[in-house]
């Protein structure tokens, strides 16, 4: 099967991605609301449409990556895939912040609970594919998989492909040079030990829906440093 291309989506301060070869093109996650547009330019971009996308991924559902996803479903009519333990707040359109991980997230994430809660809201949507441990790829055209990546959240998935580029959502930060380890995280273990997943998969290349890409190399030679400083009890 022809190996996937990568092509990013800049969704106001979050990406998605158009995963996609010759025969099939993915989409994971979908921006904030009303991102059709921006959608529409990347597959033309590319020379498709949006009927011609056969899956919609969603990492998590915090309202930055899936609140588009309703529009979206229905634009494209794809199937939308998201983990079975987080179908319950697509279906509601609402889904809790997370726990900040440093002193900036944690204060971001009080205000956030105390005076803005309706930014944690958006269309909902029912999904149509449940995610537990692994969903295959290859039936969709794309010689990959989605995996369950807990961490940012307890629902987090990746898309890890057969070419050695993993779109990994909120569990990776790419803004900075030296500290990748995401800002907000309900589970700081499971980072990590969705770091481990990447770097024991043959990954080669992480894509980050915040950031630029980061090489596999930088975060094998963060995860002790992030153990230390991330898990102190």
């Amino acid at each position: 099967m022809e190996k996937a291309k990568i092509r990013r989506i800049t969704f106001a301060n979050v990406s998605g991605f158009l995963v996609y070869n010759s025969q099939a093109v993915i989409l994971v996650d979908t921006g904030h609301t009303r991102t059709t547009g921006q959608l529409s330019e990347a597959l033309s971009a590319i020379g498709r449409s949006p009927g011609d996308v056969r899956l919609i991924v969603l990492t998590h559902t915090h309202f930055d990556h899936s609140g588009g996803a309703a529009d979206i479903k229905k634009l494209t009519g794809a199937p939308l895939a998201v983990h079975a333990s987080e179908a319950g707040f697509l279906r509601d359109g609402r889904t809790p912040f997370p726990r900040g991980t440093r002193w900036k997230g944690k204060v971001l994430v009080t205000l956030g609970r105390l005076f803005m809660p309706r930014l944690s809201a958006y269309p909902p949507v029912e999904p149509d594919i449940l995610v537990q441990k692994e969903l295959d790829l290859r039936p969709f055209g794309i010689p990959g998989r989605v995996v369950h990546t807990p961490g940012h959240t307890a629902g987090s998935v990746s898309v890890l492909l057969e070419s050695g580029d993993a779109l990994v959502g909120d569990n990776v930060l790419g803004l900075g040079e030296h500290d990748h380890f995401p800002p907000f995280a309900n589970d700081c273990e499971g980072v990590l030990k969705s770091w481990e997943i990447y770097t024991g998969s043959g990954m080669k290349n992480l894509f980050p829906a915040h950031g630029g890409r980061v090489g596999i190399e930088t975060i094998s030679g963060e995860i002790l440093s992030a153990r230390q400083r991330y898990l102190k009890n």
